[in-house]
């Protein structure tokens, strides 16, 4: 009797879970990379890292940044960038203007800013570029010392479209 029991509950779990099973939807293309990061953007959030520290301490300098009035920004277009300058504490783009591309255009990691009339230079992506995400860019900050490159410090900086 108390066999038949296990049996039939055995069944009917077996039978609720597959009734469970989920639908599988599609979820249409890939988002634009380039798509989604045209746009003008200003700072939402800005940490410093000292990549030396075996906890990666980090410290808020989103209102160091905000001390001058008015915060660091770029505007990005199918193949240019622009940054209002005027003001800044520190501009992370090299200068006013100049021309980017992404290291590979479906699978973005890293972004090369190539300034008019400065070197060339790459900022790493920290999440996915999509139109309705935020822009989350690092910046390292490299000694070479001995033929040997250190990372020291790097700047995690979040964008929010205006």
């Amino acid at each position: 009797m108390i066999m038949k029991k296990y049996i039939i509950l055995l069944v009917a779990t077996t039978l609720g879970l597959a009734a469970c099973k989920k639908e599988l939807k599609e979820i249409g293309a890939p988002a634009s990379k380039v798509e989604g990061i045209m746009a003008d953007w200003d700072l939402l959030k800005a940490t410093q890292v000292d990549e030396l520290s075996l906890t990666k301490e980090s410290a808020n300098i989103y209102s160091f940044l905000a001390g001058s009035g008015k915060l660091p920004n770029i505007s990005f277009s199918d193949s240019t960038y622009s940054v209002d300058t005027v003001g800044l504490k520190f501009n992370f783009f090299g200068g006013p203007s100049g021309k980017w591309r992404f290291d590979n255009p479906a699978l973005p990691a890293k972004i090369t800013f190539m300034p008019d009339g400065a070197d060339a230079f790459t900022l790493k992506l920290n999440g996915p570029i999509r139109p309705q995400d935020n822009l989350r860019l690092s910046k390292e900050v490299i000694l070479n010392c001995k033929a040997k490159d250190n990372l020291l410090m790097s700047y995690v900086l979040e964008f929010k479209r205006k």
